[in-house]
């Protein structure tokens, strides 16, 4: 168990790596496997799909469906096994989706709502995590690992994100975010004036500092850092609250495919990812049916 488990893991992060496990030990238990011994891939594949067809929660099939496709990786020998059971995941996903994106349309604060407690916010951490996952559409990671800078420097921690003081403009730096290997470095200047006067507080004398870290001084472990800024983002709200309020604004406005574009940038993630996963006005799945248009009403 524990072999297979670490070939399925090996070279990943420390959150993903944390997912797996869980995911990984949810299959075994539904093919109970009890055996430790004895590895998932001496199974018969055709039994295993069989019983993760049996699981309800669409979520739970789609995480141990990931674990099987590892250990037994797609291709045309098996396609005809996996695509059936892959399409009534993506179904039940949706389903289930549009459900928990109806319920939170009616709780979630609107997006003036939120701009407004920004821009009322006092607390130079608490502002400056709101205000970079509010308008630049950031995960957690991406704020969890900044370096503040008092002005500009030749090099620049590879393994950081940074914040870095530049007249009047902040240039904001991602070198570690989820989607590096695929977008690359990405950078944002910020002219806002209250922004540029945070940082400023937060830095007070200091050159440079983290802007979050333990109290030894190391970063924010990765299975932590959701929990951990909470309480630095205004409202109560977490980061999937936040980018669903941010694309429901978008949708709602002119231009909205620009608008949306713009956040799939900053972001680093697929227009197609964030319309499904997170665009809470986004209720039902897109027809393929071409239909005549309804006709319009007469007076």
């Amino acid at each position: 168990m524990d072999k297979e488990l670490k070939s399925l893991t090996d070279g990943l992060g420390e959150s993903t790596i944390k997912s797996y496990e869980g995911s990984y030990k949810r299959l075994r238990k539904v093919l109970e496997l009890t055996d430790k011994r004895k590895p998932i891939r001496k199974l018969d594949l055709k039994i295993i799909l069989e019983k993760i067809d049996e699981i309800k929660n669409p979520s739970t099939r789609h995480s141990v469906m990931v674990i099987t496709k590892k250990i037994f990786p797609y291709n045309d020998d098996n396609k005809e096994l996996y695509d059936p059971i892959d399409e009534r995941i993506k179904k039940d996903k949706r389903e289930l989706q549009v459900a928990k994106n109806g319920s939170l349309d009616k709780e979630l604060p609107s997006y003036k709502e939120i701009e407004s407690a920004i821009k009322r916010e006092t607390d130079p951490r608490k502002y400056i995590t709101s205000f970079i996952m509010f308008r630049i559409n950031t995960r957690n990671q991406d704020i969890a690992l900044i370096d503040l800078h008092k002005e500009p420097k030749d090099e620049y921690d590879k393994e950081r994100n940074h914040l870095i003081l530049d007249g009047n403009k902040v240039i904001f730096l991602r070198n570690k975010y989820k989607t590096f290997k695929k977008y690359g470095v990405k950078k944002n200047t910020i002219v806002v004036k209250k922004f540029i006067d945070m940082v400023k507080k937060l830095l007070g004398d200091k050159d440079n500092m983290k802007l979050f870290s333990r109290k030894n001084g190391e970063k924010i472990t990765e299975s932590s850092i959701a929990s951990y800024l909470k309480k630095y983002i205004v409202l109560g709200m977490n980061e999937g609250k936040i980018i669903k309020a941010v694309l429901k604004h978008a949708a709602d406005g002119e231009k909205s495919y620009e608008k949306i574009r713009k956040i799939s940038n900053n972001r680093g993630t697929t227009t197609q990812v964030l319309l499904s996963e997170y665009d809470i006005s986004n209720v039902e799945e897109p027809s393929e049916i071409i239909k005549n248009k309804k006709k319009e009403k007469k007076d």
